[in-house]
């Protein structure tokens, strides 16, 4: 006697749950995996367009007041500023403030020492939690040239 088969068996619905459960825990890490790789985009995309920003700010001052930041005895200056939740929301942190780096050099002729030809401007932005601190670790940087009319 032989009876036909109506169904199956119990190790092959656990087989057929363990392989869907692998599969959803898969997307899933896909999903948070994905996520977190967009919010870094996101927060890089606002700190160069910030550090960007703030070098175009001071690049449309005039030489003279960039000048002043500067002298011969200190030919670079370095300026660091908190950045609010305002001016970059998603570079915001309460555990690590975001800063920006604003550096002014002397550009100085190289032939000869005494000619200063104006002066550089760099800009770089770091941001996130002090145990994970991200930078652009690339300044946005700008030449103001003294034009023949500014004074030293």
């Amino acid at each position: 006697m032989c009876r036909s088969k109506r169904g199956v068996t119990f190790i092959e619905v656990m087989l057929a749950a363990s392989i869907l459960a692998l599969t959803v825990l898969a997307v899933f890490e896909g999903i948070a995996v994905s996520a977190r790789i967009a919010r870094e985009n996101a927060e890089y995309l606002q700190a160069d367009a910030y550090a960007f920003d703030l070098a175009w700010k001071r690049y449309n001052e005039s030489y003279g007041a960039l000048r002043n930041f500067v002298s011969s005895e200190s030919p670079q200056r370095t300026f660091d500023e908190e950045i609010t939740e305002d001016a970059a929301p998603m570079l915001y942190r309460a555990s690590g403030p975001a800063v920006s780096h604003t550096t002014i050099t002397r550009v100085i002729d190289p032939s000869d020492a005494s000619n200063e030809l104006g002066v550089l401007i760099s800009v770089d932005v770091e941001w996130g939690a002090a145990d994970a601190r991200r930078s652009l670790s690339a300044t946005h940087t700008a030449t103001v040239f003294k034009s023949g009319t500014e004074d030293s």
